[in-house]
């Protein structure tokens, strides 16, 4: 991982450089002077150092000297926002390596960045040179019995609060009155991988506590996963040393794990694991007395870095429950419907506001517990039963005799499918608000025909605000686009669509509130059937769609109002259209019998009708469809009611392959 300090007064990076500073394996650390990164500077921590000169800055050679005075060696840049060659030579004269002004060239940059970090990055693919990787086998001593006692003094520690930070903390400062160190710091991966909101996890190994180490350093510098000291521990989690220095070589250049090791003055590399997976590790110095560390003593930190892990990892994982539980009761508390969450017991967990609210509860306490005999028989019952015999009612409505509302109650089971049934089972009630639904569904069915036209125009209000949206958009940008071709055909092309469907909307409310029967004349039903599907192919634009007629009748003539039953027909067509996307064949069977009724039998692309759709599909505001008011039917139902016919839906069969059956009285011509 290369480390590259950025130092500009302003606490941001520059637009045209966040692509150049967006690679995966490098850190910025942005400061605005270098003495707030001195331990680092002075440590060798960076790989480069990049100061930004604002116009109107003057102290960019102040900064420069004080990074060579930290940092004498160090890789350093110069980026200015205006070029300056009077500038450029003080800045080179004072100790940078190189100077560019803006525009900066992005990939020279890029590049020179990259020279810098492969040095980071030499011998990344083979084992380390210039640290010795070894295997601890210690033999167990007479000890033990100190080992334990030393487990048994810190383990307070690891409980010491569930915030895995503090007790880390702790856990550093109690183990050094054992083991005489004079510098520690334990860096984690990102518990990123825990949150609700997953994504990439980062390599990045964070330092959270530390002994001896400068703050600086700390804040600015992180390893990784992916190279160095992090990389070697997670393909092999061991305990790692850093070769002694007499033995390197001076002319060798250092390896990522040595040069990672010199940064932090440590020598020693332990991982940090959960007994699963390793999830960081610790890094320490040698003895301060100079000696090495025995094999009890490396013994003992493996076991205490492994035992950190789990505290680690449990404290994580409360806190994952933590906010999972949090959500869950927020999400809950802000439902509009009630809820309410019941033990194997029948004690009540959880109880929303709108429960109370619903169950007349909201004038106690919101922090009193609820009793389960304070729910009213009616729920309280089937609640029982679902709890403690497993047997689920349908949906069922309850009376609120003391304010007048209606309710939906469901009950669901908590159980994961495929899950065994086990009695008593926790199980969750959820309170609907069916009140206006209900007084909605019974205006509609018993009012007269004024009441109902008045709720079919309160239904088509949104429907036409929807249609002049567009309208009034178009409206707006006139005096602008007027001239432009593209905008006349948007115009164009809105104003037919909207109007027309204004004029459906309007249409189906006529026939709905008068009578049909004004005029009438003797109709060709193969023409009218031809029409009407010539008209809804039109309206919903599905020129694909075709109409497979066959015509076993003989005289096939009726008398009706030709407009009303052409627009009956229309209405069934444009139905059937709605019912599939794209291209489809609609098939219609003309039949006569000897008591002159025609019959038509009318089959569809889609799925044909459901159960439900079966018994209400021909009553006013009934649909399955997202869009729409569920009119169709209903006036298509009216019109051929009014003219002494009669519209029936079908569920299909082997016997009755049809969606719908016509039947209309005939002129029979006598020979």
């Amino acid at each position: 991982m290369s480390h590259f300090l950025f130092i500009r007064n302003e606490p941001f990076i520059p637009k045209t450089l966040r692509e150049v500073f967006s690679a995966p394996d490098w850190r910025i650390v942005t400061l605005s002077t270098p003495q707030k990164a001195e331990s680092a500077l002075s440590c060798g921590a960076f790989d480069s150092v990049i100061l930004y000169k604002d116009r109107g800055s003057r102290d960019l050679m102040r900064k420069i000297g004080e990074v060579r005075e930290r940092a004498p060696d160090v890789f350093t840049i110069v980026l200015a926002a205006d070029y300056d060659p009077e500038e450029e030579k003080a800045a080179l004269d004072a100790g940078a390596d190189l100077y560019f002004s803006e525009p900066i060239p992005t990939k020279s940059l890029s590049r020179v960045l990259n020279n810098c970090s492969a040095k980071t990055a030499l011998d990344r693919g083979s084992p380390s040179s210039g640290a010795k990787v070894e295997n601890i086998n210690p033999v167990r001593k007479e000890s033990a019995g100190s080992t334990l006692k030393v487990l048994r003094d810190l383990s307070h520690i690891l409980s010491y609060s569930l915030d895995y930070k503090a007790f880390t903390q702790h856990f550093i400062l109690k183990l050094r009155d054992h083991i005489s160190f004079s510098r520690m710091g334990i860096f984690l991966e990102s518990s990123a991988k825990q949150n609700l909101v997953k994504g990439d996890q980062s390599k990045n190994l964070t330092c959270i506590a530390s002994l001896g180490l400068p703050s600086d350093l700390t804040d600015c510098f992180q390893l990784s996963r992916g190279i160095g000291i992090g990389r070697e521990l997670w393909e092999e989690p061991r305990i790692l040393r850093r070769q002694d220095q007499s033995t390197t070589s001076f002319q060798s250049p250092k390896s990522p794990i040595e040069k990672e090791f010199a940064i932090l003055g440590c020598h020693l590399a332990i991982p940090i694991t959960d007994r699963e997976n390793a999830i960081g590790l610790a890094v320490l110095s040698g003895p301060v007395t100079g000696r090495d560390y025995t094999e009890d003593e490396l013994e003992l930190l493996f076991l205490l870095m492994e035992e950190l892990g789990m505290a680690i990892r449990n404290s994580r994982l409360h806190s994952e429950l933590r906010q999972h539980g949090q959500l869950i009761e927020n999400v809950m508390h802000s439902m509009a419907s009630g809820a309410i969450v019941f033990s194997e017991d029948l004690d009540i967990l959880y109880i929303n506001d709108a429960a109370r609210r619903f169950l007349n509860l909201e004038k106690s306490s919101g922090d009193r517990r609820v009793e389960f005999a304070e729910l009213p028989a009616q729920l309280a019952g089937p609640v029982h039963l679902a709890v403690e015999k497993g047997e689920l009612p349908e949906s069922f409505k309850m009376t609120s005799q003391s304010q007048g509302r209606i309710y939906q109650i469901s009950i669901f089971p908590f159980t994961q499918e495929g899950e065994l049934l086990l009695l008593p089972r926790p199980t969750m009630v959820i309170i609907e608000d069916f009140t206006k639904i209900e007084a909605s569904k019974a205006t509609a069915l018993a009012d007269s025909k004024s009441e109902l036209i008045r709720l079919i125009a309160e239904r088509f209000a949104h429907e036409i605000r929807n249609s002049l949206v567009p309208l009034s958009t178009h409206a707006q940008l006139m005096d602008k686009k007027i001239g432009q071709p593209k905008f006349q055909k948007s115009l164009k092309a809105s104003l037919l669509k909207e109007t027309a469907r204004i004029k459906r909307f309007s249409e189906q409310m006529l026939y709905l509130a008068q009578s049909t029967q004004i005029e009438s004349s003797e109709i060709q039903l193969v023409d009218l059937i031809r029409e009407s599907f010539d008209n809804a192919r039109s309206n919903t634009g599905n020129e694909a769609a075709e109409l497979n007629l066959e015509n076993k009748a003989e005289h096939p003539v009726f008398q009706a109002n030709y407009e009303a039953i052409l627009y009956a027909f229309e209405e069934l067509f444009i139905n059937s259209l709605q019912a599939v996307a794209g291209a489809q064949e609609i098939r219609l069977e003309i039949s006569q019998n000897q008591e002159g009724i025609l019959r038509v039998h009318w089959r569809d692309g889609g799925p044909g009708f459901s159960p439900e759709a079966i018994e209400q599909g021909t009553e006013p505001f009934f649909t399955t469809r997202n869009t729409g008011v569920g009119l169709g039917l209903s006036v298509a139902h009216k019109v051929i009611a009014e003219h002494n016919g009669y519209l029936r839906l079908n569920a299909r069969s082997e016997e009755h392959d049809w969606d719908l059956e016509i039947e209309l009285p005939s002129l029979l011509v006598h020979v």
